[in-house]
């Protein structure tokens, strides 16, 4: 990246942090830094370019981080925390280097991200306060709890005592805890085994006879470091009383109550487990596509039961070692530990999808339903339960934006495109706030004599240092975050107030046609919006021609109707983008109130290499003369598409060969150029 575009955007994004960034040239010498480096050094920035850790931050600090920086500038992305003990620093520092490779894949830059991870001054004030509270805690819980070095109790509560058969803490002191306690499958004593915890829950065991009495005990373990040194938190429970209450406990915990899968938490300790026992693993994320429209238009308590219904179907498909929990919201996870082979995840994904896809049965109708599917694996896509869900995550949006209803593994090129799409949401954000989207137009022509007769209005971004930005990067980016439907106001709003003025003027015949999206169409606010502004604007309802996509109109079949019927209630046209590319049903031209079909530009493509095409758009052009409605051809590029299509009767078409999309102004001038030509 440019040195002025590093220097723009660097503070942009980086300057409100609490934690230190920077980028270091290979003399390991500050190329552009963030306030926070100004803050703790007490010198500008342009002060601190050229400098180095050394000046600013210590020897110490430097050579601590000194190796880890030549291996970056090696390639690699490090991750790690340093302890710094000198007289200057008494912290640790959590960090990460990424390598910046320019155009000719060297690595002349690398990226610093430090933060201060020490809260060690905070709990030397609070030491003694807390260790008197968890000896209160210690000597109420009912619960025995000993503390093993070597296996000899160096700690212990009273409850301890008394279940071993003690009289007091004091006198378990010292003895040799393993030797106290037989494995009640083994009928031997634990010894050594003790601080081996089984991988099914508590070790049932029963007190030996060095004991005064003989008690059924469940024992846990857990390894802890107590002052440098290795040691074993032993819990023992009476099983004599053993509480199914803690199962419950346990089960209302880790348990989503809607389903009865694991929530997130169990679902995430499950997972740490694995990943501790060193098990391979697949791991699915699954995400519902559209499940919003079930709740906002039949009720929660409809989309509840198709939650439930989605779990009992997975519940069935999977095989019997899988692991599976509700997520939250329409998200569910799976785990397939010890897969029989690499396409374990492939194959049960597209039995996932199969069965998600069959129709469920709501409220007196039928609907079909897909899901997103991301996939990992462990060990290769993180090391943590947090990470792998993270990666998951991520490759379950890249299936919602490769079209949804597939699956996506994971890869790290995902992250480097999560953080673009980051960036734009957050530009994208600014551009609306500041008004910065502008609205170009792409004339469509009378396909009998060539003349402008309408136009497609489409948004346009302008970035102040990235310049035009395609919309096939930031409409994907603004559906997921939520911005589209803003986007689209902002193009309505231009587009009434444009059509208005040039229809007052005279200079442009036909209508201006607005693309909708999904989001915005299963708005059921979407109607008072568009009645509103007509009214503030004063445009004519006549003027304007609202695009759908067949996607967005056949995804609910009464809400469609009842919005379709809404927009043509208020006098607006409406238009079926992309026929052709969608559902294969055609009974939605005949029963929902369209006023004009666009054949999709795939079709147009192949007309002059392949025959039959030039049947299909015939039989398309009367099949939508025969509903009345009008014909748009979109993507025609040379002139011998234009006279075909002319000849087949289509009534406008729209591409490259006439116009290209325009800025209102430049749309403006050839309109009033026509204009006079006609006076």
């Amino acid at each position: 990246m440019p040195t002025e575009q590093l220097n723009y955007w660097f503070p942009l994004l980086t300057d409100n942090s609490p934690f230190l960034f920077a980028v270091l040239d290979q003399d390991h010498n500050y190329l552009v830094v963030n306030n926070r480096y100004c803050e703790v050094s007490g010198l500008r920035r342009d002060e601190l370019i050229g400098r180095n850790d050394k000046e600013i931050l210590g020897q110490a600090y430097y050579n601590s981080l000194r190796p880890y920086y030549e291996r970056a500038f090696s390639g690699e992305s490090v991750e790690g925390e340093v302890v710094l003990d000198d007289n200057r620093h008494d912290t640790s520092m959590h960090f990460s280097l990424s390598p910046l490779r320019n155009r000719s894949d060297d690595i002349q830059h690398i990226v610093l991200h430090s933060a201060d991870t020490s809260e060690r001054q905070v709990l030397v004030n609070t030491i003694e306060e807390l260790e008197n509270q968890l000896y209160q805690l210690n000597e109420l819980i009912s619960d025995g709890i000993c503390i093993v070095e070597s296996n000899t109790v160096i700690n212990a509560n009273a409850a301890a005592a008394t279940l071993l058969g003690f009289e007091s803490s004091k006198e378990l002191l010292g003895e040799d805890l393993g030797r106290l306690l037989i494995d009640s499958h083994s009928q031997r004593i634990l010894g050594e085994q003790l601080h081996q915890q089984p991988k099914s829950g508590p070790r049932k065991c029963h007190t030996s006879p060095r004991c005064c009495s003989e008690r059924p005990l469940l024992v846990s373990t857990s390894e802890i470091t107590l002052l440098g040194s290795r040691a074993t938190i032993v819990m023992l429970k009476d099983a004599s009383e053993h509480v199914v209450q803690q199962g419950q406990i346990e089960h209302l915990v880790h348990t989503d109550p809607l389903t009865g899968l694991y929530n997130r938490h169990g679902f995430s300790r499950r997972l740490e487990q694995l990943i501790a026992n060193e098990t391979p693993l697949v791991m699915l994320y699954l995400d519902i596509d559209n499940f919003k429209n079930i709740n906002d238009s039949l009720g929660h308590h409809i989309g509840d039961r198709v939650l439930q219904e989605i779990s009992q179907r997975l519940r069935r498909l999977l095989p019997e070692n899988a692991i599976l929990g509700h997520l939250g919201g329409d998200e569910f996870g799976v785990l397939i530990p010890d897969p029989e082979h690499d396409r374990t995840g492939d194959l049960i994904s597209e039995q996932i999808i199969a069965l998600v896809n069959q129709p469920f049965d709501l409220h007196h109708f039928s609907k079909h339903l897909a899901c997103s599917i991301g996939m990992v694996t462990s060990p290769g896509n993180g090391n943590d339960a947090r990470i792998l869900l993270q990666n998951a995550d991520t490759a379950m949006y890249e299936a919602k934006n490769r079209g949804r209803n597939r699956l996506v593994k994971f890869s790290e090129a995902m992250n480097k495109e999560a953080r673009m799409r980051l960036w734009l949401e957050i530009e994208l954000q600014k551009a609306l706030q500041n008004n910065k989207l502008e609205v170009w137009y792409q004339p469509k022509v009378n396909a009998r004599d060539f003349a402008i007769n309408g136009a497609e209005a489409l948004v346009r971004w302008k970035h102040p240092v990235e310049g035009y930005i395609s919309p096939a990067q930031f409409i994907p980016v603004a559906e997921r975050s939520g911005l589209i439907e803003q986007v689209g106001r902002v193009v309505m709003r231009e587009v009434f107030t444009t059509v208005r003025r040039w229809k007052q003027q005279g200079i442009f015949p036909g209508r201006v046609a607005i693309n909708l999206s999904p989001q915005q169409f299963g708005n059921p606010n979407l109607i008072s919006f568009v009645e509103k502004l007509q009214k503030s604007i004063g445009v004519n309802a006549n003027d304007i021609t609202f695009e759908l996509t067949e996607s967005a109109v056949m995804s609910d079949g009464e809400h469609t109707i009842q919005m379709l019927n809404g927009i043509k209630k208020l006098g607006f046209a409406l238009s079926i983008d992309d026929f052709g590319t969608g559902y294969s049903s055609l009974s939605y031209l005949a029963r929902f109130p369209l006023d004009e079909l666009k054949i999709d530009r795939a079709f147009i493509n192949d007309i002059d290499s392949v025959p039959k095409q030039v049947t299909l758009i015939e039989n398309i052009i009367n099949l939508g003369k025969a509903l009345n409605m009008s014909i748009v051809a979109e993507g025609v590029e040379t002139h011998q598409q234009a006279t075909l299509l002319s000849n087949l009767n289509c009534d406008y078409i729209q591409g490259f060969h006439f116009y290209r999309p325009l800025p209102k102004n430049e749309l403006e001038a050839i309109l009033v150029k026509n204009s006079r030509r006609k006076d």
